[in-house]
């Protein structure tokens, strides 16, 4: 039965993941139940997109959330920032 569970580990998976039951349509409470009941979830995701109620935040017209766009960002920075 566990085999059978989707892996969610990042907070990138799980957002491509719920968007992709919001055009399904899904709601938000739906794609939630959904989640929680076939995925295995990591504590990150869990707190942070769940606990949290970030999902309430995440629609199907933004691509990529905004607290990613900020981490890519930040790995981004500093990677050239420590290459010289």
């Amino acid at each position: 039965m566990d085999e059978d569970l989707i892996e969610i580990y990042d907070r990138f998976s799980f957002d491509y993941l719920f968007r992709l039951l919001l055009v399904e349509g899904f709601d938000a409470e739906e794609s939630i139940t959904f989640i929680l009941n076939n995925c295995r979830i990591s504590t990150l995701v869990y707190q942070e997109r769940i606990e949290n109620e970030y999902y309430k935040q995440i629609s199907i017209s933004n691509k990529l959330s905004d607290d990613l766009r900020d981490l890519i960002k930040e790995i981004f920075n500093n990677y050239f920032r420590n290459k010289n």
